[in-house]
């Protein structure tokens, strides 16, 4: 009983703050106002539609704002519809994206205006006048022709060089620094932190190593955290430090388990949905939609909605921990993913989570200066559960923020570790009858390693010299599918139907691929038993 006692405590926690979340958190709001202005060409239909509110007050106050500005400047025009949607259907979501639309329209940083009328002639100059006439206002409308392609104007001051430069040295000057000095101190803490060797069947380093090196990324991010209080690189700083602060458990869970190897796997899944449940209910971070009918309707319902985001969160922290097998394999995956939500949340003009992004960036670097290829450091459970819960909730963040970017562009980002989780699950219980939570080592990174680097290339020029050499390899092969991944995504982002094929590709792709080197492995095997 005493050995549960963590356990149910965890739980008792979890379902509290999944309880606090669904009764605080806040619904969002489209306003969405119809005016029709008459002409002596014909009549003027003007649609207004904002991004999401998160209030019924602020939406009501914006279209009574909206209405009367129009009406004010324009004698003529007749207010037809105006309302706070709660949910927007697929053409209204297509409105908020840069695809291209068969009648002319104006973009604003926070909206988007669409002009119909009988003339297509008149519904463009009715939109060229309104871009002239709003040049000089904060929020100024760009007109767009019919057909063209629609990007949105960022509103926001875009943070200069310096800022980045600074908050890049900042951050891995700190990461790497810390690093340093639980090298060089290693022997004060080698009985606690030390990942010693054969321990476990997925186990392929050959000496004693810390496996702490969650504690490298979290004080690169926390002097990140400082670094933003004196740039003008982010206007939200108190935003990242509430997301900080919701990582704790997440963070906390895998640094114990990392110094005790008490903390099982089931603890720590529990105390990441707890860290996503706790972001829910501080930053609203929840995933409202995921564009595939049925489930975006169930996830109007508060408590589900929060529910299924935390396990979310808590699968892809996981998932990330999943493939921290070999060095730079884990922290090089997640700077490339990362540098994909980067150059969107720079696109759609996101003041936090660009900032955010860029500081697990330079904070994974730092860590990485010791970790690939020397393999000094290790992300261990610590790290894994923070930059997979870090990740998780940029993407979280980033879809509920913006309205134009698919939900499944972050899926195919990470595509990689969810599939492997899936497809292990899958091999260990339905084909093997064992327990997905036990430990093997017949991962795809793990037969890369077993069957790739090491045999197939046994009587090669170009084949490993030691073991550390293997295992630095391994990430090779596994960074390409994640550049290609992150590449696409990046160009398709708003587009969710292609991103959807694009996943299911990837998870052929990697189907293909483990059966094909599995079965190498086995062939290669019984050549060792014939031989012997």
């Amino acid at each position: 009983m005493k050995k549960r006692l963590p356990l149910l405590f965890i739980a008792a926690l979890l379902v509290i703050f999944w309880v606090l979340a669904s009764a605080q958190r806040p619904h969002v709001f489209y306003p969405e106002l119809q005016v029709d202005a008459a002409d002596p060409s014909g009549i003027l239909t003007l649609d207004f539609l904002f991004d999401g509110t998160p209030s019924q007050q602020v939406c009501d106050s914006l279209t009574g704002n909206i209405a009367r500005v129009v009406l004010n400047s324009c004698t003529q025009c007749r207010v037809k519809r105006i309302q706070c949607a709660r949910t927007l259907d697929e053409s209204q979501q297509t409105l908020l994206t840069n695809e291209p639309l068969s009648t002319a329209s104006g973009r604003m940083s926070n909206g988007v205006v669409t002009y119909q009328a009988a003339s297509a002639a008149l519904a463009l100059a009715a939109c060229q006048a309104a871009e002239r006439q709003s040049a000089t206002e904060s929020n100024p409308v760009r007109c767009f022709a019919a057909n063209t392609p629609r990007m949105k104007p960022t509103h926001w001051p875009a943070p200069s060089l310096w800022s980045v430069a600074l908050l890049f040295a900042v951050s891995t000057a700190a990461a790497w620094f810390a690093g340093w000095f639980i090298v060089k101190y290693e022997h004060l803490h080698a009985h606690l932190s030390h990942d010693h060797v054969g321990t476990g069947p997925q186990k392929y380093h050959t000496q004693p190593t810390p496996r702490i090196g969650g504690l490298v990324v979290m004080v690169g991010l926390l002097a990140a955290g400082s670094a933003m209080l004196f740039t003008d690189i982010s206007q939200d700083a108190h935003v990242f430090e509430l997301l900080m602060l919701a990582g704790v458990p997440a963070f906390l869970g895998g640094l114990v388990e990392d110094l005790t190897k008490k903390v099982g796997v089931l603890e720590r899944l529990l105390l990441t949905m707890l860290s996503g449940t706790v972001a829910a209910l501080l930053l609203d971070a929840v995933l409202a939609r995921v564009d595939i009918p049925g489930i975006d309707q169930a996830l109007l319902w508060a408590p589900f909605t929060v529910i299924f985001t935390s396990f979310a969160v808590g699968g892809i922290a996981n998932a990330v921990n999943i493939i921290d097998g070999f060095n730079g394999l884990a922290g090089g995956f997640a700077v490339i993913v990362l540098a994909a939500l980067a150059y969107v949340a720079y696109l759609v003009g996101d003041s936090l989570m660009l900032p955010v992004a860029l500081a697990l960036i330079a904070s994974l670097l730092g860590f990485l200066a010791w970790n690939w290829p020397g393999g000094k450091i290790f992300l261990g459970d610590g790290g894994a559960y923070l930059v997979g819960f870090l990740i998780a909730e940029l993407s979280v963040l980033l879809v509920t923020r913006n309205p134009s970017v698919s939900p499944w562009f972050p899926m195919l980002l990470l595509i990689y570790p969810v599939f492997e989780t899936f497809y292990s699950i899958y091999r260990r219980k339905i084909m093997h009858g064992a327990s997905p939570g036990q430990p093997d080592n017949k991962h795809l990174h793990q037969l890369i390693h077993d069957h790739l680097v090491l045999r197939a290339s046994k009587n090669s020029a170009t084949a490993p010299h030691s073991e550390l050499e293997a295992n630095n390899r391994v990430a090779q092969f596994l960074y390409l599918p994640a550049v290609v991944n992150a590449t696409l995504g990046a160009i398709f982002w708003q587009t969710t139907m292609t991103l959807i094929g694009l996943s299911i590709a990837y998870c052929v792709f990697y189907v293909v691929i483990y059966r094909r080197i599995a079965r190498k492995s086995i062939l290669i095997g019984s050549r060792n038993l014939t031989v012997s």
